[in-house]
Formats: structure tokens, sequence, C-alpha cells
């Protein structure tokens, strides 16, 4: 800070420039004034000090684990907009952002209330299956500095598809689903659970009260990893890097799930990023037509050779004898861990616990058995893969 200082007050001062005398050969000491415009020098003086306030390992643990997804306790909040209009027009095939007031409960200061803007989201459960459409919530940067939400911008919100205690348990089970995945990859989408009040804007009385869960925003995912998202469409899904497909493609079959597609001819509830030049890594999201949750409004898709969604099938490419089993052990390694997440959660009754693990049980218990994983993962890829590219 020496040269500042000699800068500072060793120089003669103006409002609008900072005088610099100098020594110009053959006319004396001080021969020669200059001046340069006061602020863009003190903006260039200061500006390494104030681009090195947090410092790289600082910089790189706040992108880690950013405040709203550092923590697993539950978030009390108040959405207050005009709900009436984003139900009325929920069925628009792109429909607008709405001002909106979000209000964080249990904080004391102002930085618990934000100005947000807010729209629908989501295609079939917006347009078709359900009576309110999740949500999109759009934050000011610079409102959210320092607060929960600080390094937020676009937030996707899981919110009630029908008012209704099933529906409650869909939400529930669905956020469990993010959360299993989080314990088996970092490569993975990060959630949050909230209570929701729904007041609509004019009205004293809330339209509803349901949990719903935060989803962490993909470029913020990428940015994390180190890498960023990639809308590069494949023509066949096991371009991707096979480490982190044969993870995604087991995940999918232990929670039931053939709701998705990576290949042609189009991207379906994944999302791809690449790190450096490696292949890129599926990330999977969206998860309420898998059989483990069971919604009532899931169906299994009539071009795949099963009955039910509760039916697993296996979607992944074949690979050479031993190399499934590398994956699987991640699996076993996890599972007391995956089981305590479940056994712990305080929002699912026991009996609706002992039926998720027992479904768990199933497809743990026949990825300890070599027979049934080389009847599911090895002998169930046909050359042609028909079944890969239907969805």
């Amino acid at each position: 800070m020496d040269y500042l200082q000699t800068i500072l007050f060793n120089f003669p001062y103006h409002p609008t420039g900072i005088f610099f005398q100098g020594k110009t050969p053959g006319h004396g000491r001080y021969s020669w004034i200059c001046m340069i415009p006061a602020l863009p020098l003190l903006l260039f003086i200061f500006m390494p000090y104030h681009l090195s306030a947090q410092t790289p390992d600082e910089n790189r643990e706040f992108m880690e684990n950013p405040p709203l997804f550092a923590e697993d306790d539950l978030l009390e909040l108040t959405i207050e907009a005009d709900f009436k209009k984003l139900v009325e027009t929920k069925d628009d095939e792109t429909p607008g952002y709405d001002s909106a007031k979000l209000i964080l409960k249990g904080t004391n200061s102002g930085n618990g209330i934000f100005a947000i803007k807010v729209r629908a989201r989501g295609f079939s459960r917006r347009l078709s299956l359900c009576d309110f459409p999740p949500l999109l919530l759009d934050f000011k940067k610079h409102d959210v500095k320092g607060t929960l939400f600080d390094g937020q911008n676009k937030l996707k919100l899981v919110t009630y598809c029908r008012n209704m205690e099933r529906y409650q348990e869909y939400v529930f089970h669905e956020y469990l689903i993010y959360k299993v995945f989080n314990i088996l990859t970092d490569t993975s989408f990060r959630v949050r659970l909230t209570n929701i009040t729904y007041l609509d804007r004019g009205k004293e009385k809330s339209m509803a009260e349901n949990y719903g869960f935060f989803i962490e925003d993909i470029d913020k995912l990428a940015e994390r990893l180190g890498g960023e998202e990639s809308d590069r469409l494949l023509s066949i899904h096991d371009l991707c890097d096979h480490t982190s497909l044969d993870r995604f493609t087991i995940f999918q079959y232990m929670i039931s799930n053939v709701d998705w597609n990576i290949g042609q001819p189009m991207m379906h509830n994944v999302k791809l990023i690449t790190i450096g030049s490696g292949q890129p890594i599926p990330i999977p999201y969206d998860f309420d037509f898998c059989g483990m949750i069971n919604t009532s409004y899931a169906a299994a898709p009539p071009n795949l050779p099963i009955q039910s969604v509760r039916q697993r099938l296996f979607r992944g490419y074949c690979r050479q004898p031993g190399e499934y089993e590398k994956t699987i052990q991640g699996f076993l390694d996890h599972r007391e861990e995956i089981y305590r997440l479940y056994n712990d959660f305080p929002y699912l009754n026991e009996s609706v616990k002992k039926s998720a693990i027992k479904f768990y049980d199933q497809f743990y218990e026949l990825i300890t058995d070599p027979k049934k994983i080389k009847r599911e993962f090895y002998d169930a890829c046909p050359a042609s893969h028909k079944h890969l590219h239907e969805m």
C-alpha cells in the first residue's frame, strides 16, 4: 500500500484529475505537468485490491457451496403473486413473467423480502396434468447479495400439482430421488426443501400451503464442476462419458424410470455438461413418471416392453463382462446412506418409507446376484438397441 499513499498524498489533487510533475531533459527538474482524470485512475489503482477481496479458494468454496444449497434444513417462505392470472395462462405455449414477491420467513431484516418475477414452466404438468404448475423464479442479482439466495438468478421451483395429500407425497419422493443421486455423485442437481405459502395478490387469505423444493440452475451446476452446459444433440447416448453414463442408466433402472432420452431425435429430462475436453456427462432431472414414485398419471410408454412404470427396464448400452459391476459397486457402497436418508426423513409416514425401501431392496437384491446382473444388464442390450431410440 506504500505506493498508493505516495500517489494519493504526494501528488497535487484536483477534483477533475491528479497532476503529475516530471523531468524533461534540458528543461529543469520539474518542467512539465500533466493531468490524468482522477476517477478512472483511482479505479485502475484500486481495481486489483477490489478483485482480490475474495481469494480464488474463497470463490471456489462459494461456487461449490452456495448458501441456498449449503444446508438441508427446511425453508419457510411465502410467494405473493397474481396466481389467478398465472393459472389461467398456464396453458399458453410460452407463458410470460409476472411480478411477484418472495418473503423468506425467520429473518429479522429486510433482506428476507425479494421483488422477483415468476412464470409457469414444465410442459406436461403445466398443460394437462396439474391444477397448479411448477414455477420459474427470476431474482435480481443485486437484491440477493449477502442473502440466502446470493449467487442465484433463475431458480426452478417444484410445486404442488394438486392440493391433495398423495400429491404432496409425490413431491417428497421426487425430492428424495434427487438426494439419492447427490449421494451417488456430485454431478447432480442439488435441491432444497421448502414449505411454501401461496398468497394471491390483493387477498388476505392464502390460496394454498404446500411443500416444494428448489432445483439448482444448470449453469450454476456446471460452474460448480468447472465445466459448461452442452447443447450438443448426440446421435446416440453412448457418446457420453461412459463412467457417468453407466451410473446414469443404472440409477434410472434403480428408480424404474424410462422417461428420458439423451440422443436423437431430442433431449428429454437430461442435461449435458462438458468439463474441459472430456465427453459429455448426462445429468438427470424430472422423475415424477418413475416407478419409485408411481404417480397416478404415470403410464408405461406403449412402445416399450413394459406394462407398468413399476416394471424396471434397463436402457443402457452393452458393455464387456465386468464393466457394469464396477459401477454397481458404487451403489452398493452407498446403500446404507440411501436407506438412512429415507428413514431419517421426517415428512413421510413409516409405512410410506417402508414401501420405498422395499422397492430399493428389489434393486439391491438383483445387483448382488451375478446371474440377474447378466440377465438384466448384459443380455438385455440387443445389438440394435432399438428401445434406446423410441422415447
